[in-house]
């Protein structure tokens, strides 16, 4: 009964209007689609937002382009595209009951994607447990017939989009940023005239193992 319940909740909160961005246009009454745009994602906690948006200030006063809202930052780890809402159950239910292994992301440059502009932060290092956790939900992914891009796996996190010409040297400071992640998610993303407004699924922890 239970997990008829859960599948029940999990495809409401699919076809749910709410999204994680306020303002007024976010609590205008749409129809239930019967699609979502999927990603899974860790998403940081407030310290580690302020730090990146300080970051992503910086590269925009150096480059231009169009910061992304704080409520946004997140670093992708399996991006699904457009996904049928009854299907939307079973991934969340990946996420129920469980907590995936971690660990520590030094954040300590910053770069680009030359095609869509982006600038983005990410780690000169390599971060075995990230990809792991990339192999390994992928891997489960596969079991429910989504097929993982031939592109490698680039960690990073978006700072600023339509991003133009500029000298980044000075984004990064210092020191890094210390990312412990701790969230796991499902999320949905609802695309906008002002950008892509997301809206949480469902989620999990993430536990460090030292």
């Amino acid at each position: 009964m239970k997990k008829s319940s859960d599948s029940a909740r999990f495809a409401a909160a699919a076809r749910s209007p709410s999204l994680v961005a306020s303002g007024p246009e976010n609590r205008e009454r749409t129809p239930s689609p019967t699609s979502r745009r999927l990603f899974f994602a860790l998403w940081p906690d407030d310290a580690v937002v302020a730090e990146l948006t300080e970051w992503a200030q910086r590269a925009q006063e150096a480059c231009n382009g169009r910061r992304m809202r704080a409520d946004t930052l997140h670093m992708t780890l399996a991006f699904l595209g457009t996904v049928a809402v009854d299907r939307i159950p079973v991934l969340a239910e990946m996420l129920q009951g469980r907590r995936w292994p971690g660990g520590v992301l030094s954040l300590d440059r910053v770069g680009r994607f030359g095609g869509p502009k982006i600038v983005w932060a990410g780690s000169s290092e390599p971060s075995p447990w990230l990809d792991a956790m990339h192999v390994a939900l992928w891997r489960a992914l596969s079991y429910q017939g989504f097929k993982e891009p031939d592109e490698p796996f680039r960690a990073h996190v978006s700072l600023l989009r339509n991003a133009g010409a500029g000298d980044l040297s000075a984004v990064v400071g210092s020191r890094p940023v210390i990312w412990t992640p701790d969230r796991l998610v499902l999320v949905a993303s609802a695309p906008r005239g002002s950008g892509s407004y997301y809206e949480v699924i469902a989620e999990c922890g993430v536990t460090p193992a030292y």
